[in-house]
């Protein structure tokens, strides 16, 4: 982990931001026990954009409100973990679609896997215990969350 002084993140990246929503552009976070100052930048610019909070391991609420400003939740390896109770619950609850997967690779490895190094190969693995948490098909969860993505990023299939 780097350790950067938060005034500092934050002074890169509102240009960013403001950028995106110039051009029209999603934005991909990456947010470290910070979902509410993001949530107070983008809500202080009116930024209306949407993207992927990637990587998330938070709570529904802070999840939520993240999908009610048109952002889609990153679903990674986290939720293969037993212990990440708060996190699997958050992703259960919420809408299928408002997720994405994603694999982080080659960080963030999923649970027995620890020490090695993350692959997309894995993706599959989270896959289905997205399913798992959700109780849907893993066909029916594949086509919404290559769907979201597609969304997510205003790319056209």
């Amino acid at each position: 982990m780097i350790d950067v002084d938060q005034a500092r993140q934050e002074a890169f990246f509102e240009p960013q931001l403001l950028l995106a929503k110039q051009l029209g552009l999603p934005l991909v976070l990456h947010s470290r026990k910070a979902h509410n100052r993001l949530l107070q930048l983008i809500k202080q610019h009116s930024f209306t954009n949407g993207g992927i909070l990637h990587g998330y391991s938070g709570s529904y609420q802070q999840a939520k409100q993240f999908v009610d400003m048109g952002f889609y939740i990153g679903v990674g390896g986290v939720i293969t973990y037993p212990r990440a109770n708060k996190t699997r619950q958050a992703i259960a609850s919420l809408p299928i679609d408002s997720l994405v997967l994603e694999t982080d690779a080659p960080d963030m490895p999923l649970y027995g896997q620890q020490g090695k190094i993350n692959s997309p190969h894995f993706l599959t693995q989270t896959l289905l215990e997205l399913t798992q948490l959700k109780k849907i098909s893993t066909q029916t969860i594949a086509e919404n969350v290559w769907k979201n993505a597609f969304s997510a990023l205003n790319i056209c299939e």
